[in-house]
């Protein structure tokens, strides 16, 4: 390993330039700072961006036209609605007499002592379930080394086909009808007598059980109705009734559908909890602070475009709209208003249930609709346009972050370029004072020299 001398003559070591290096190296600290600076800034936009978009999507849930036409209904002990935004408001006296059930065959015991479901039964043959003569490939084949278990995966592999699930309970197979309703199961031999070897023929199994399946049996508003499944879509249009178990005689469900202005009320809200979460987010960013403080201001305090921004969107909230579609002028006469200087919104939700309820398609109109030419009017189309105007791919944001990313770039190409300077710059202080260490020693030597051939001329004295 090469010993370093430098500074032994000159005084100048290492530690010397790196204190002349760390004074030449300050621009580069500015430099460091101004990119952390600019990159904080860019990261403090894009958190707007995120935070108006989440406000874009809140109030274009205030657009959609499933917001205001959603329906709702009573729930019944006995039989349950569920609505669809078609769904006819009025009251419906449900009174189910039956349920559909599944038709069942429960075959006979075939097991001997000593076997169980996974023992071979040394029986060969076919049958059918529900049976197509047509469609000899749903057949079930059974071979000698069939089981009562491999039997019933037999089945069940040809279960959408035949329209049949089989079990194994007790040792016995049981077969249930996949679909509910008045259907039989109908098993026929087709090569041999399987069925009986396996528990399925009733003639011949006397313990074999054959539950018949039925139809549901209920009344609508008086009307009896019959179906095979107990979720019904065809008796009230766009609505699916659900039979939950049998009323006793005479008894039924009220259940009363009517328009569900919950949802109504759930987009406002979230519309006023994510404007109050954007402005406060933009009123953070833009603070002064405290003078001496720098930690205090905000990343983008005196930004022009975003102090457009806030003052431009609270403005938008807060003013009267002209709509020829609707007597409803602003956002206040639905509950929502400001509660503070900074423009902070509340929301009072019995304000808008009486509006809803006076007049659901005015409240409707307010956020959305159109004029006579066809073009989008209303609350949210107007403020939803503006926010998109920063948020979208081709908005102000855009451009402010993509200015950002070049300023970033070109300072990192300085910061390299510098960098490479800076190492040059210590390579030659290096260099230099190594030169100058080697001349000064060289120096000394020759004075050494010197004083040594002064010496020997001068005579001793005596």
């Amino acid at each position: 390993m090469a010993i370093n001398f430098m500074g032994s003559y000159s005084g100048i070591d290492q530690s010397t330039i790196e204190q002349l290096m760390a004074i030449e190296k300050r621009p580069l600290i500015q430099l460091s700072s101004k990119k952390t600076t600019m990159e904080t800034q860019k990261n403090a936009w894009n958190d707007v961006r995120t935070r108006l978009t989440n406000l874009f999507d809140k109030i274009k849930a205030l657009q959609n036209t499933d917001t205001y036409t959603a329906m709702k209904a009573t729930s019944g002990e006995s039989a349950k609605i569920t609505t669809s935004k078609n769904t006819p408001e009025g009251t419906y006296e449900i009174s189910v007499k039956q349920l559909a059930t599944r038709a069942s065959f429960i075959g006979g015991k075939v097991l001997t002592d000593g076997q169980d479901i996974t023992t071979a039964l040394g029986v060969e043959g076919k049958f059918s379930i529900n049976g197509d003569p047509e469609k000899p490939e749903n057949y079930i084949a059974v071979t000698a080394a069939d089981s009562i278990k491999t039997i019933a995966d037999k089945i069940n592999g040809l279960s959408k086909e035949n329209g049949v699930r089989a079990s194994i309970i007790d040792n016995r197979l049981v077969l249930s009808n996949v679909e509910t309703g008045e259907t039989d199961i109908t098993l026929a031999n087709i090569e041999g007598t399987v069925l009986d070897k396996i528990g399925l023929d009733s003639a011949v199994n006397i313990d074999a059980v054959i539950i018949a399946g039925k139809d549901a049996e209920f009344s609508v508003n008086g009307v009896e109705v019959v179906k095979k499944s107990n979720s019904v879509k065809d008796v009230i249009e766009y609505t699916t009734i659900n039979l939950v178990k049998e009323h006793p005689a005479g008894q039924s469900d009220s259940i009363v559908v009517t328009k569900d202005t919950s949802k109504v009320e759930e987009s406002v809200k979230a519309f006023v909890d994510q404007y109050n979460s954007t402005m406060s987010f933009i009123e953070d960013k833009m603070k002064a602070g405290t003078p001496g403080e720098s930690a205090s201001r905000g990343t983008l305090a005196g930004d022009s475009s975003l102090i457009r921004l806030q003052s431009t969107l609270r403005s938008m909230v807060t003013s009267s709209l002209a709509n020829e579609n609707t007597g409803i002028s602003d956002i206040s006469q639905l509950g929502v208003s400001t509660v503070d200087k900074f423009g902070q919104l509340s929301f009072d939700s019995a304000k808008l249930k009486d509006a809803l309820n006076e007049d659901p398609i005015a409240v409707q109109n307010f956020f959305s609709s159109k004029n006579a030419e066809g073009k989008d009017i209303g609350f949210s189309p107007r403020l939803n346009s503006y926010i998109d105007s920063f948020s979208s791919s081709t908005g102000i944001i855009k451009g402010k972050t993509d200015s950002f990313d070049r300023s970033i770039k070109d300072i990192g190409k300085q910061v390299d370029s510098f960098t490479l300077r800076m190492e040059r710059k210590e390579a030659y202080y290096v260099n230099m004072f190594a030169k100058l260490d080697t001349a000064m020693m060289q120096s000394e030597s020759q004075m050494g020299w010197l004083t040594s051939q002064i010496s020997s001329m001068t005579p001793a004295k005596k």
